[in-house]
């Protein structure tokens, strides 16, 4: 079976076309930012966040020869949420990075806040989250994201990808709004 990131690029893959416009909002090593850039082509763009200067470094470094990015040295909070496609959120620390510096559920629960809030401007608008319960931090972002997920409006389309034999293992969680088909009008 796939792994969690590998199923997470596999659904991506059906959704974003050329010159589709998404984030990456955890640059971490720059490998989502690559995945997205060639996905949506030279007419798309993609938008790299991260809080850590040396992820911006490794992203710019990974992707030098990629023209369809833009890189912001800013929390994913602060995602411009101008005619998005989707956002890839890949939680924890940095590979290879300094452990003690992870994403948290304050930060995470407001970056997804304001994206739903978006989704007047973004009808279409997919989110997907890959969350890693396997170091504290993680598990408290964990905790707080089923919760906050569990009680988002119906109209949402909320969908969990858990591995249930494996403990503390990353999952995805994947949000987007339902859209309407003749039986549901």
């Amino acid at each position: 079976m796939l792994k969690t990131t590998e199923l997470t690029h596999l659904l991506i893959s059906h959704i974003i076309k050329e010159g589709s416009r998404v984030v990456d909002a955890t640059a971490g090593n720059g490998y989502d930012t690559f995945f997205l850039s060639n996905l949506v082509g030279e007419t798309g763009k993609v938008f790299s966040y991260d809080i850590q200067e040396v992820a911006i470094n490794n992203t710019k470094l990974l992707n030098k020869n990629q023209t369809n990015i833009e890189y912001f040295l800013k929390s994913h909070e602060f995602i411009d949420q101008t005619n998005l496609d989707l956002v890839l959120f890949n939680l924890g620390f940095l590979p290879n990075g300094d452990k003690s510096i992870t994403t948290v559920k304050e930060s995470t629960i407001n970056a997804i806040s304001n994206l739903i809030n978006s989704y007047e401007q973004n009808p279409n608008l997919h989110i997907f989250i890959v969350v890693y319960p396997g170091h504290a931090n993680g598990q408290l972002e964990s905790d707080t994201l089923l919760a906050f997920t569990k009680n988002l409006d119906k109209r949402l389309l909320v969908t969990t990808y858990i591995p249930h034999n494996q403990n503390n293992a990353p999952y995805l969680i994947t949000i987007n709004k339902k859209q309407k088909t003749a039986s549901n009008n």
